[in-house]
């Protein structure tokens, strides 16, 4: 079992402190968690022995910011709650210790994002890059005074991969926000909307300094680049889009030999074939890596076989 050491390179001992004294002193609090230096960067890790099945994490609703998903305004929730990091709105303990923005598309070169080779996730990068521009102008109508664009876009792209959805209410919860990826069938937690508050359930035994993970749920390789900025590997759930109207899923297959996706599967798999070099792009790796996945559901959707197409993996 792989056992992580809590270490003070986070930042100063006592901040860390506030952040966990904010749920202590809380009377419906509960808190078996703390903020850590993990394999996969900061994140959380278990205080002590907790049981399968058992809360690890519970924020009352009171610590958290909520934003309704349909607002009188129109006005979408990410916006007003991206709005509510930036005008300190939050616990300030919570505000101090926010995770940073992922590198989701947005935030890619063009030719990082064309080299990934899916025509769709490019058309979709980039009206998520005018949507932002929508958000930070309703943004400026409630505050007028705030021209600062760049930690604006940081705090939506922090809250649309952070926040997680109770019934009609966005929740972003401390502690919880900094939980990193794991799903459950590898141990991930799994999150709860309870009546006051928002629970982190355990799916396997911790013990002491076990990695806190949390289950994000099931998306496409495309949505992960989108909206989180790394891909899980493998990823069971991918879709890929093959042009027009088509798109094909590892429990689409097999295909009927009649599928009119089949043949769609062949020409999109044209764009994923051979090497791109771009040796000097940091983005690299994880650019091969989605490449690497869609040439193997493609090779997959049409019946052909490469030698890292790895059919079997998911079935």
């Amino acid at each position: 079992m792989q056992t992580l050491i809590i270490i003070a390179a986070l930042g100063p001992i006592h901040a860390l402190d506030a952040l966990h004294a904010l749920l202590d002193s809380h009377p419906r609090g509960l808190r078996k968690v703390a903020v850590a230096q993990t394999s996969y960067g900061r994140g959380l890790v278990a205080t002590g022995a907790v049981a399968k099945d058992e809360a690890c994490l519970r924020i009352p609703y009171e610590l958290c910011a909520v934003e309704p998903d349909v607002s009188a305004d129109g006005s979408h929730w990410a916006s007003r709650m991206a709005s509510r990091v930036v005008t300190n709105d939050l616990q300030p303990a919570h505000e101090a210790h926010l995770p940073p923005p992922p590198d989701v598309l947005t935030r890619w070169p063009d030719e990082a994002i064309d080299a990934l080779g899916d025509p769709s996730l490019s058309k979709e990068a980039g009206e998520i890059f005018f949507w932002r521009d929508a958000q930070w102008a309703a943004h400026t109508e409630r505050h007028p005074s705030d021209n600062n664009r760049e930690a604006y876009v940081d705090a939506l792209d922090v809250v649309c991969s952070r926040t997680v959805r109770c019934g009609d209410k966005l929740v972003l919860a401390p502690l919880l926000d900094l939980a990193n990826y794991k799903p459950t069938e590898e141990g991930g937690c799994a999150y709860v909307c309870e009546e006051d508050g928002v629970a982190l359930y355990t799916t396997r035994a911790l013990e002491i300094n076990d990695e806190v993970c949390l289950d994000y749920g099931s998306r496409s390789n495309g949505d992960w680049l989108l909206h989180y900025g790394f891909l899980p590997s493998p990823n069971r759930d991918d879709s890929q889009w093959l042009g027009g109207p088509y798109s094909v899923s590892w429990a689409d297959l097999p295909l009927d030999v009649n599928d009119d996706r089949a043949a769609a599967a062949r020409e999109a798999l044209e764009w994923v074939e051979g090497s791109v070099g771009m040796s000097d792009e940091p983005r690299r790796d994880l650019i091969h890596e989605y490449r690497a996945a869609r040439r193997r559901l493609l090779a997959a959707a049409c019946g052909v076989a490469p030698a890292d197409a790895a059919t079997s993996a998911f079935r």
